[in-house]
């Protein structure tokens, strides 16, 4: 079992970047909470859909190029915080995709009072690897998975945000071992 702890300050309550009365009407909000390490302002993001928790958890760097991480999501705030703690440990441990682009506006309330945030989806890479989460053309909510490395890809499967995340870290952490079997 691995002896991991959370080398960032501890969550704290968070509103969200718009005004206080459209933050308390964001249907399906459970939590945005952050912490900081220091390198980064890490961002837990609680939201149910249709009755399902989905906790997704994202790294702003706070040095260098602007840029966010999408690390993952997952069933639990529990899952999260090891990803956390994986990724504050050493950021070659967690696929992350980088947006370049995603500023202070990465996460905000649209006019019809709902939260717009960046999903699972694109390219992740974690040193010179890489996997790919892209939506299923007509299947809502659906992903699917690759891994490439040069010219050799594998195809991971397809399922929702949160099994798509654990699809992509479990082959990661299989090769990482080096077994594929485990």
């Amino acid at each position: 079992m691995r002896e991991l702890k959370i080398k960032a300050s501890r969550w704290q309550e968070q509103t969200l970047p718009s005004d206080a009365t459209a933050a308390r009407e964001v249907a399906g909000l459970l939590e945005h909470a952050v912490c900081h390490s220091d390198d980064f302002l890490y961002h837990r993001l609680g939201i149910e859909v249709e009755g399902d928790a989905y906790w997704y958890l994202y790294a702003l760097a706070l040095s260098g190029e602007p840029s966010l991480w999408v690390l993952g999501v997952f069933d639990t705030p529990g899952q999260a915080d090891l990803f956390l703690a994986l990724h504050a440990d050493n950021r070659l441990k967690v696929p992350a995709l980088r947006l370049y682009d995603a500023g202070a506006g990465w996460l905000k309330v649209d006019a019809q009072g709902k939260l717009v945030y960046p999903h699972y989806s694109g390219v992740y890479q974690v040193g010179l690897k890489s996997y790919r989460v892209t939506a299923v053309a007509g299947r809502p909510g659906i992903y699917e998975a690759s891994y490439g490395n040069r010219d050799h890809v594998d195809y991971l499967g397809q399922a929702n945000e949160k099994e798509v995340c654990l699809l992509v870290y479990n082959h990661f952490d299989a090769r990482l071992r080096g077994c594929k079997l485990c």
